[in-house]
């Protein structure tokens, strides 16, 4: 008799340390849930309305990116060297932008001139093509968004459409 009750005094013991336990791993869990309604994730990309500041950049060809780049409306497609969705996005976005005009168009890709050859090789024929590395002007001028996101910019540099799928940009009426 004396083991049996040793016994239960131990499992009720055991239970009420494990109640102690639970008990404080909710309260932990419940500070964490409040600290995480009040953190705010950056978007994603540029928000929309968002002006370009002022940068300067050179495209493969020569041509210089900056401000006065987007006179008109521009499409925008970011890239990486570095990203499977980009490798797997750009045949929707060169579909998407195929029968725009060149030179309202703008492909920038984040990484080395060898690694982004195969960008560089779609979408030439289609588009201003800027190679450059993370830091480089035109990714900052943009705030270094996800990759891939696309863009409408209008004039101002002004941001009027973003979006990370190509099938969600719109194409602009004077591109």
């Amino acid at each position: 008799m004396p083991y049996l009750v040793a016994g239960v005094v131990f499992v009720g013991l055991l239970c009420a340390f494990d109640l102690i336990l639970t008990l404080a791993v909710v309260r932990r869990l419940r500070e964490h849930a409040a600290l995480l309604e009040g953190a705010h994730a950056p978007p994603p990309f540029t928000p929309i309305g968002t002006a370009l500041p002022e940068f300067a950049g050179a495209a493969l060809d020569g041509t210089a990116v900056d401000r006065a780049f987007f006179a008109g409306p521009t499409v925008v497609g970011l890239f990486s060297t570095a990203c499977a969705s980009c490798r797997e996005r750009l045949p929707e976005f060169t579909e998407r932008i195929r029968h725009l005009d060149a030179r309202r168009v703008l492909a920038v890709i984040e990484g080395d001139r060898d690694a982004a050859e195969p960008y560089v090789a779609a979408l030439s024929p289609l588009a201003t093509v800027v190679v450059e590395p993370p830091d480089g002007p035109v990714n900052t001028a943009f705030g270094r968004p996800a990759t891939p996101s696309f863009y409408v910019v209008g004039e101002g540099a002004a941001v009027t459409s973003a979006t990370l799928l190509p099938s969600g940009l719109p194409v602009p009426a004077g591109a």
